[in-house]
């Protein structure tokens, strides 16, 4: 059998290792020829390829393109944990919180069980096949539920949805019918209470424990200083510019904005709160036309960004990029580890 990994990213990787784990032999192809380090690549895509394994993030036409191509099927890392994966699988989508309550539920269950914390929240799924783990809570985008074949999960958890993603759906009705997927799962909920989903899935009542926060969700570096890099979405910066709004209590704070607004379908929004909403990065320019308000300034890095600050001597801070990191960063984990870094650096020292 001739097979294919379409795309060599952190997916592509953990795709590869299942395959050599499993003695499939394979050949990758990727739009970066920079990775074409040894023989396992390959420019031809149309070479009779029996199955090609894909990352469930290329787009739509790239996807229907590989259907054409491939000679039996065309699987994501997803459908092959489905299929082979014994744990209960719980999945979790939503377009805001879902990332918080797969953190927070993950708490919860690991007090009594082993449990696998994967998917869209950072972990490929497949470097946890048949772990060992008793459950596997796996966060879903609306692109990995749109190119799955088949919902094997035993609890589908759909925790709210609002226009988002239209980039790649086309539309909030095709975004949604994706995101309505996750209900196919055996048994099905709408609860995002972390407590209640628990006693859901277990039948038992958990400990009442004091849950940590997601890393850089709304993290308070100094009473002045906020982290929400996790913030890829207008909902998220809506979100966390209120909680701002009581947390400076009616104190004067700059927003820093930062994403590729592509993502969010160039949807405008006014921050209503921050004095300054400063923005920086290689969209910058395309985030100025969709952000409403009287006082921007745009920066080419963050550095700049924190260096004025530091000399108006403004301290109170809100960073909530509100999209995607696009080019600037490859995740919200680099990107709020790199402001965290900046900030001891330049207004902390």
């Amino acid at each position: 059998m001739k097979s294919l990994i379409y795309g060599y990213g952190i997916t592509g990787k953990s795709i590869e290792r299942y395959l050599i784990k499993n003695n499939i032999d394979y050949k990758i192809y990727d739009d970066n020829k920079d990775l074409y380090t040894s023989d396992q690549f390959t420019n031809n895509l149309k070479d009779n390829w029996d199955v090609i394994y894909c990352s469930p993030g290329i787009n739509k036409a790239d996807f229907t393109k590989l259907k054409f191509i491939a000679k039996e099927d065309v699987l994501t890392d997803l459908d092959v944990f489905m299929a082979e994966d014994t744990s209960i699988k719980i999945g979790i989508t939503g377009t805001n919180r879902k990332s918080t309550t797969c953190f927070h539920l993950h708490q919860l269950l690991s007090k009594d069980y082993a449990v696998n914390l994967i998917g869209n929240i950072g972990e490929p799924v497949l470097d946890y096949l048949n772990s060992g783990a008793e459950f596997s809570i796996i966060e879903f985008s609306s692109q990995q539920l749109d190119k799955l074949k088949e919902n094997k999960l035993d609890y589908g958890v759909l925790l709210n949805i609002a226009p988002d993603h239209i980039d790649y759906h086309g539309s909030f009705e095709e975004y949604k019918s994706s995101k309505d997927r996750i209900l196919e799962a055996k048994e099905k909920s709408y609860e995002n209470n972390p407590y209640k989903l628990f006693h859901w899935i277990t039948g038992k009542k958990a400990d009442a424990i004091n849950l940590n926060n997601l890393p850089f969700r709304f993290e308070i570096i100094t009473k002045s200083i906020i982290n929400d890099s996790k913030s890829t979405n207008m909902h998220s910066l809506d979100y966390a510019i209120k909680k701002a709004n009581q947390h400076f209590n009616d104190d004067k704070y700059d927003l820093i904005i930062c994403g590729n607004p592509a993502k969010e379908g160039f949807r405008t929004f006014n921050p209503k709160g921050p004095e300054h909403t400063l923005i920086f990065g290689l969209h910058a320019n395309e985030i100025n036309k969709c952000i409403n308000h009287p006082e921007k300034k745009l920066y080419k890095n963050l550095s700049d960004v924190l260096i004025e600050i530091s000399n108006n001597k403004n301290q109170n801070i809100l960073f909530s990029p509100g999209y995607p990191s696009g080019d600037d960063f490859k995740n919200f984990e680099e990107r709020g580890e790199y402001f965290n870094k900046l900030v001891h650096e330049i207004l902390l020292k």
